[in-house]
């Protein structure tokens, strides 16, 4: 501050009021900056704290990223991966180096595409979509049921910037859905068995019975004998109809018996092929096939698998067999054996069937000579969503 002492009035003079007055206005510029400065400094305390809940939050949400089961993807509006959390390496298999960059098709067979898309162009209309369920691949081409939910993401100004998708492991939890399903089912059947049982209980046993009675009531009453033996033996087959009744009272009354697996019952038909074969044949499985495919499906392929061994056996003079059978997106069959190979192409009635089977089921059958000797046989079918789903 300057020098208040050199103020005066025009004669000379010390002017005491006007001193007084400079310092108060000094002292009141002096409260203001004060004032103006403690303001600031609560603005900057204020807007630490609020850079450092946001950095806080914005670690917490990372963390949860990383560490979550579900696959975490953001896409660009064009469906490139920008994104990739290791939920997803997991999942997928991809990893976040190989992945980014990439169209998120990447991840999806061509029909899980196309729902992907409709999904998009719901959003970019609607604003929202809901959750689904869908198939994606994995690295290795099987495929993995996930229930997806597909967000925007927009910028300050609201414009789409993109797409956060998340993609979440079903499989456990349709297997429960199938069994919840099928135990519903069982409980109906066995009820609706409870209810047969007792109407031929209560009604067709007594039924039967009461005519018995009423024949065995008037047989004392015919003389001719041969009449009377006839209706002996009337008698007699009513009472083995009641004891017939019965068996089926209680068989209805025991709980049904599980299908074999397909995976037992492709072991029973080589097993029981081999001493035709004479040696055995070697069995590989890949993929979820112990699971219960449909009825249908299961038979074509058992008995394309015994067709396919009974040729082996009456026509390649073979002496080592191969047989594989794969459950993922689709259902392959592959008989493999050393012998003398096809030759000479023939018509052959069993080789139309097994063709026959295929292309019912909407699938593809072949079979060539390998080049190392021998043939191969190979019958594929796809399975649906449904289908796959019980495979899991």
């Amino acid at each position: 501050m300057g020098d208040v002492s050199g103020l005066r009035t025009a004669d000379g003079t010390d002017d005491a009021a006007a001193q007084q007055a400079e310092l108060a206005r000094r002292a009141q510029l002096v409260d203001e900056l004060s004032q103006e400065l403690d303001d600031t400094n609560r603005g900057l305390i204020a807007l630490h704290t609020e850079l450092e809940a946001a950095r806080r939050a914005e670690a917490r949400l990372a963390a949860i990223v990383a560490s979550s089961d579900d696959a975490m993807i953001s896409v660009d509006p064009s469906h490139l991966i920008q994104t990739w959390n290791p939920g997803a390496q997991r999942l997928f298999g991809h990893t976040e180096q190989h992945i980014v960059g990439q169209t998120i098709d990447t991840l999806m067979p061509d029909a899980a595409f196309h729902v992907f898309q409709a999904v998009v162009e719901q959003i970019r209309s609607e604003g929202h979509a809901d959750s689904y369920q869908s198939r994606w691949r994995r690295t290795d081409g099987t495929g993995l049921d996930v229930a997806v939910t597909v967000s925007p993401m927009r910028d300050a100004e609201g414009v789409l910037i993109g797409f956060s998708t998340v993609a979440r492991d079903i499989t456990h939890q349709l297997v429960a859905q199938a069994e919840l399903a099928a135990a519903r089912a069982d409980r109906e059947v066995m009820a609706e068995r409870d209810r047969i049982a007792g109407d031929l209980h209560d009604m067709v046993i007594q039924r039967v019975f009461g005519a018995g009675l009423a024949l065995q009531s008037i047989t004392a009453r015919i003389t001719r004998p041969d009449a009377a033996t006839r209706i002996h033996t009337v008698i007699g087959e009513l009472d083995a109809t009641i004891r017939e009744l019965r068996g089926t009272i209680f068989n209805l009354n025991q709980p049904t018996q599980k299908a074999a697996s397909l995976r037992s019952q492709v072991l029973d038909e080589t097993s029981t092929a081999q001493n035709r074969l004479g040696f055995a044949p070697s069995v590989e499985f890949d993929g979820p096939v112990d699971a219960a495919l449909p009825d249908e499906t299961a038979a074509h392929l058992l008995a394309v698998l015994r067709e396919a061994l009974s040729n082996v056996a009456r026509h390649a003079h073979a002496t080592a067999a191969w047989v594989a059978v794969h459950a993922g997106d689709e259902l392959l069959l592959d008989v493999t054996d050393n012998g003398r190979g096809l030759g000479r192409p023939t018509r052959s009635s069993g080789l139309t069937n097994l063709r026959r089977r295929a292309e019912k089921l909407g699938g593809t059958f072949e079979v060539a000579d390998r080049p190392e000797g021998g043939t191969r046989l190979r019958w594929r079918i796809p399975l649906t969503t449904e289908d796959a789903a019980r495979t899991r």
